[in-house]
């Protein structure tokens, strides 16, 4: 999450975050896009961290921007919706 920096005012909040992330059994998706040089690689953390998103099918959605849900709305709505087919017994 940013920031991430030991001299920014929000860095507590984040590491109180990750405490509660770091036990979200629940099902985790990650979907980034292939095209935002700020959050580049910003899914491995979640992914490494988050024990729900352990098997999960994560994506990476080509073409889409640092605004990814603006660039390709349609496209991330479908990933999310198959997500939520996928994992509707595991939450129920």
């Amino acid at each position: 999450m940013v920031p991430n920096l030991a001299d920014q005012a929000e860095v507590p909040e984040n590491r109180a975050a990750w405490l509660v992330l770091e036990q979200f059994t629940r099902p985790w998706l990650c979907a980034f896009s292939d095209s935002d040089p700020i959050t580049k690689g910003g899914e491995s953390p979640f992914m490494r961290r988050i024990p729900g998103a352990q098997g999960q099918p994560h994506t990476t959605i080509v073409g889409g921007g640092h605004f990814l849900q603006e660039d390709k709305g349609p496209e991330l709505a479908e990933v999310i919706l198959r997500f939520i087919d996928g994992t509707r017994e595991t939450v129920a």
